[in-house]
């Protein structure tokens, strides 16, 4: 962008007073995607988008258009090395970026984190709408968005890791070497192959068959797609791949003896987790 000594004058997101450009950047999330920056005065000013049309003088300004990485192992390419939250932009299509939590130090680091859960200050039990888009808090708990797991998924070249730390303060945790879902369209429907290695067991595809979720179409309370009768997304309250109904469930109501088999055999109530997480990579990191 050819924006040396211009200023901005549209599409402001809000003015700030900060010590660097550094700052200025690390600012730039969410819905901004362009910055402006003055040396001389050191203020920073963020904007949904930037248009040389709208520019007018202004010593000392300069001004940056923000491409953000397509998830957390580009991040990590990058020299990111601290978990953390981030901003990323995952969907092909459009410049909308997520902020997101990024695992940067288990089993290589780079893990792009869709769920997290740590104290149950987000409820679960959330509609159709919005387990598509996200729900929650990246610095505690969240769902990243069915949406955002396909784009980063469609390729069928990643790999999810699920991880849960017990009351005890033990992690257990589950590699499977190809995670991906559908579209909406076909109704997030999960899809888990290859290699499966861990210390909490196989409990997604290796299970009696009413209780396998793979191949599953999403459920949410409201919308039903799984493989039995009854309505299992309304009776365990929340959303997930139910068959009939399971035996890996990661959004059951938090701290809950109704928290039903979240990890079956190896856990039979929810009351036994202090946190999960489930992270995608792709499969050709390093």
């Amino acid at each position: 962008m050819d924006a040396e000594n211009k200023f901005e004058t549209g599409h402001l997101i809000g003015s700030y007073q900060v010590m660097s450009l550094t700052a200025c950047v690390s600012m730039c999330t969410g819905k901004c995607l362009c910055l402006g920056y003055n040396s001389d005065t050191r203020q920073c000013r963020l904007h949904l988008n930037c248009s040389i049309s709208e520019m007018i003088s202004g010593t000392g300004w300069k001004y940056y258009t923000v491409k953000w990485s397509k998830d957390c192992l580009e991040l990590y390419q990058k020299g990111h090395r601290i978990s953390g939250v981030y901003t990323i932009n995952p969907r092909s299509t459009s410049n909308i970026p997520s902020d997101i939590f990024c695992d940067m130090s288990n089993s290589g680091g780079g893990w792009t984190v869709i769920q997290k859960r740590l104290d149950g200050s987000t409820n679960f039990t959330q509609n159709w709408d919005a387990y598509k888009n996200g729900f929650g808090n990246p610095f505690k708990e969240y769902w990243i968005g069915n949406e955002v797991i396909y784009e980063l998924t469609k390729d069928r070249g990643s790999s999810l890791y699920v991880a849960i730390t017990l009351k005890n303060g033990s992690t257990l945790y589950e590699v499977y070497e190809t995670f991906a879902i559908s579209n909406e369209a076909g109704n997030y429907r999960l899809f888990i192959d290859g290699k499966v290695s861990g210390t909490l067991g196989n409990s997604i595809s290796e299970r009696p068959p009413n209780d396998v979720i793979n191949n599953m179409m999403f459920s949410t309370p409201e919308r039903d797609n799984d493989g039995i009768y009854i309505h299992c997304a309304k009776n365990h309250k929340g959303g997930w791949w139910f068959n009939g109904c399971h035996d890996a469930y990661l959004n059951g109501p938090y701290g809950s003896s109704s928290w039903d088999q979240p990890w079956f055999p190896v856990l039979s109530k929810g009351t036994e987790i202090e946190k999960t997480a489930m992270m995608i990579k792709k499969k050709s990191s390093p």
